[in-house]
């Protein structure tokens, strides 16, 4: 992949009609991380602990930053998740034509006024289960 530029995001209530959010400047994308169960025997000779990588996987936060625009449809939307007790689904899509679709909620909601530059609002997503990538063509 090359450089973000023109990479877009969107949210649905359904996973079917999507609605791009307006203004991103930035997005971080997820990072997957993985439990594991301690079985380091008691009688344990090598001095280091044992691991079996047999816990979950959980597939992180994504975090995306804004132009603040409270006309646009897909940022009043996203306000709207914020204050649902609902997941909601969300999709970003490369330069290139890769899809990434997860399922989330809302976990953070910032906001930053600066002196001498735009105002931008900075949203996190908790990810419910496992992401679905789609490769670009």
């Amino acid at each position: 992949m090359g450089q973000g530029y023109k990479t877009q995001f969107h949210r649905s209530d359904d996973g079917l009609a999507y609605t791009q959010v307006a203004g991103m400047l930035e997005i971080e994308p997820n990072e997957v991380s993985r439990g594991s169960s301690d079985v380091t025997p008691i009688d344990g000779t090598s001095g280091y602990m044992d691991y079996d990588p047999a816990g979950l996987r959980d597939a992180g936060e994504v975090s995306i930053t804004l132009i603040w625009n409270e006309g646009d449809t897909g940022q009043q939307a996203l306000a709207a998740d914020l204050e649902s007790d609902a997941n909601a689904y969300y999709k970003v899509i490369y330069p290139e034509g890769t899809e990434v679709e997860f399922i989330g909620h809302i976990t953070g909601w910032g906001q930053s006024v600066p002196r001498d530059d735009k105002i931008t609002r900075t949203v996190k997503f908790k990810i419910s289960g496992k992401p679905t990538v789609t490769p670009g063509p």
